[in-house]
């Protein structure tokens, strides 16, 4: 009778033992040489950023009211400057929730208040309709450009492109007198009482919400004809606190309005939003269109729930790059805008180093300081989306 052999095991791995790798030490000239420069230069570049910041917001709490004389660290400090801008200034039922009170210079050459809050409001409430409004149109004109096919779609890209190398200034002059023919025909608001506009969405309201408890309606539309129901409540409630409000169904059109100066900014930056949103729009990818077209979905389709969704990134980062230029617009405001409580940001703060012996540094320093709030707040909350819109679409 054989006996079995038992099984050979197999032979173990075997780990290669790795050399200790030798680490020499940079020597202090090789390390400043090949990177240390790049460390002072960094540093320098964030020190001469962050001056003026520090310089500003040492001026704005400081009691001497100069610039020449400040020094970057203040003996005292107060908060004086910051809380005169909001002199005269008290809450309100209306838009906006507050109202200033203006004193011209006429009157009161000595004047200590001006509507600063009131500017700030024009600023943000301008940057916010006209980037809105431009956004709208750039979108559908580059999904025309980039997505359809049709007679002259070159000639109006490269139209557009030539267009926007001409400067807005030259037409300054034309600009001017359009605006004074329009406010001979439209130099009149068309307002309605409030009343007027409740009474009929109330009704609409009702029936919508009737229809959403009878039917079997979709979770969604019921939640919408719900929220709808409810901002009708809400106004109808300010029409009963405030029977005199009134809603504006037309605005004047005109120098010193603000409907003429959102007019101007719309035909500014259009031709140059298009050409990037129609960059972003060509990497994404069009089978993604015609896989949607088999099933059913029109243009409109594509444009609203495939096309628009991807481009996100890239509208938000237009966005933002109108909204700051037109937030800290000057030339064409201080042109169109004659009247004090019309004033922008920008315009109003000229008024406190109007006087050459009485200008307010101070002030002006803390009105700077407040107004980068608006846009550092609109910084922080897009700000995941600002690398990613300027990188690309769909990948893959």
């Amino acid at each position: 009778m054989e006996t079995s052999e038992p099984a050979a095991t197999p032979p173990a791995s075997v780990v290669p033992v790795k050399e200790p790798v030798a680490h020499h030490r940079m020597s202090p000239q090789r390390w400043f040489r090949e990177i240390g420069w790049r460390h002072v230069v960094a540093v320098f570049a964030v020190l001469f950023a962050l001056f003026p910041i520090v310089w500003i917001v040492m001026s704005s709490i400081n009691t001497v009211d100069t610039l020449t004389t400040v020094k970057l660290i203040p003996d005292k400090t107060t908060f004086r400057n910051f809380t005169s801008l909001f002199e005269g200034c008290k809450w309100d039922l209306g838009m906006p929730p507050f109202t200033c009170e203006s004193v011209p210079l006429s009157i009161d050459p000595n004047r200590t208040s001006l509507p600063f809050a009131t500017w700030l409001w024009n600023s943000v409430k301008i940057a916010l309709l006209v980037s809105a409004i431009q956004l709208a149109l750039s979108a559908l004109a580059a999904y025309s450009f980039a997505r359809l096919r049709w007679r002259g779609r070159r000639a109006g890209l490269i139209t557009i492109l030539l267009i926007q190398m001409f400067p807005q200034f030259l037409a300054f002059v034309a600009l001017f007198l359009l605006l004074d023919t329009l406010e001979n025909t439209f130099g009149e608001a068309i307002q309605v009482g409030l009343w007027v506009i409740v009474l009929p969405l109330a009704v609409v309201a009702a029936m919508l919400v009737f229809l959403a408890v009878r039917s079997d309606w979709s979770s969604t539309t019921k939640r919408n004809s719900y929220i709808f129901a409810g901002v009708v409540a809400v106004l109808g409630v300010l029409a009963l606190i405030g029977p005199d409000y009134g809603v504006t169904m037309f605005p004047k059109i005109g120098l010193g309005t603000h409907t003429g100066l959102v007019l101007v900014y719309l035909g500014g930056a259009i031709g140059v939003n298009t050409w990037l949103i129609k960059g972003f729009m060509d990497s994404i990818p069009t089978s993604l269109d015609e896989a949607a077209k088999v099933d059913g979905a029109t243009e409109w389709d594509v444009f609203s729930k495939i096309v628009l969704p991807l481009s996100r990134p890239i509208l938000i980062v237009i966005f933002i790059i109108t909204f700051v230029s037109l937030y800290n617009e000057y030339i064409l405001a201080s042109v169109l805008i004659r009247d004090v409580d019309q004033f922008t940001y920008a315009t109003g703060l000229a008024l406190f180093v109007e006087s050459e012996y009485a200008a307010k540094w101070g002030q002006l320093s803390a009105a700077a300081v407040i107004g980068t709030f608006p846009i550092l707040i609109l910084f922080w909350a897009l700000q995941d989306r600002i690398v990613s819109g300027l990188q690309g679409a769909v990948k893959g």
